[in-house]
């Protein structure tokens, strides 16, 4: 009987399945056996006691925040809703897919390579050790937290379940790019990323780089397989099926939120 189907008929199923090792319990303490009926008749007694004692002090148990009762009913409540917004989510994405609506999968952005660009070239000033598998993850967290705050991402790029976590295609052909222009270096002795410059005038707002910085300090000093399991983790990964296109309605759900006024500080 799960906890969202309790019930009289529940109930009584439930201590019909113990009767008999009851009925046992009482022979060997006792010396007495009593009939089946007459056990389950008495042990329903004794529950319904146990209710009205529960229900005399019910209403002080679902007000008083100290009481493990309320936070427990606080818990199950928000699971619900955060189950209830998943559903959601979901359809919407099914419609997405019928439909052939991208900007479900773009976070209601147009795809800029310059934006994309920039993305890349800050994430990789600023100092920590960030190799190519991570760096798609740090996009991806950095959309997506865009999206939570602005309710649209930076880039506009759409990001892909990967056997090693969220990926945006175009991620690899720009970094490229920038590597062949010497903006952006791989460092031969630990194969890490590094910025070699850093366009004064980059295609990122005041706001986009706030959100760039809270991520660089939030998940930029994990390791690339510490990233790669953490993004595994996440909703946004696990309801979506190989290959597919990521929801950035998932954003939600993040492990990590960003506080409310980061834009703001």
């Amino acid at each position: 009987m799960g906890t969202n189907e309790f019930s009289v008929k529940g109930l009584s199923n439930k201590v019909n399945s113990i009767v008999n090792d009851v009925k046992l319990a009482l022979k060997a303490e006792r010396g007495v056996e009593y009939d089946d009926r007459a056990i389950e008749d008495s042990i329903l007694q004794c529950m319904a006691l146990k209710l009205e004692s529960l229900e005399e002090g019910m209403r002080d148990m679902f007000t008083s925040p100290a009481r493990i009762e309320f936070n427990e009913l606080a818990l199950m409540l928000e699971r619900r809703e955060a189950q209830n917004q998943a559903l959601a989510i979901e359809e919407s994405v099914g419609l997405a897919r019928q439909f052939g609506d991208k900007s479900v999968f773009a976070g209601n952005t147009v795809f800029s390579k310059a934006k994309m660009g920039a993305m890349i070239q800050y994430l990789t000033n600023r100092g920590h050790n960030v190799y190519k598998t991570s760096l798609n993850k740090l996009l991806f967290y950095s959309d997506l937290t865009s999206y939570y705050l602005l309710n649209h991402g930076i880039s506009g790029a759409v990001y892909q379940n990967r056997p090693y976590g969220p990926v945006a295609d175009p991620a690899e052909p720009i970094l490229n790019e920038l590597i062949d222009q010497k903006k952006v270096e791989v460092i031969s002795r630990t194969k890490t990323l590094n910025a070699v410059t850093v366009d004064q005038n980059m295609a990122l707002s005041e706001e986009e780089r706030k959100i760039l910085d809270w991520v660089a300090e939030t998940y930029g000093k994990m390791s690339a397989s510490e990233i790669s399991d953490f993004s595994h983790r996440e909703m946004a990964y696990k309801n979506t099926q190989p290959n597919e296109p990521i929801a950035y309605a998932y954003a939600q759900f993040l492990k990590h939120l960003p506080p409310a006024n980061l834009l703001a500080q």
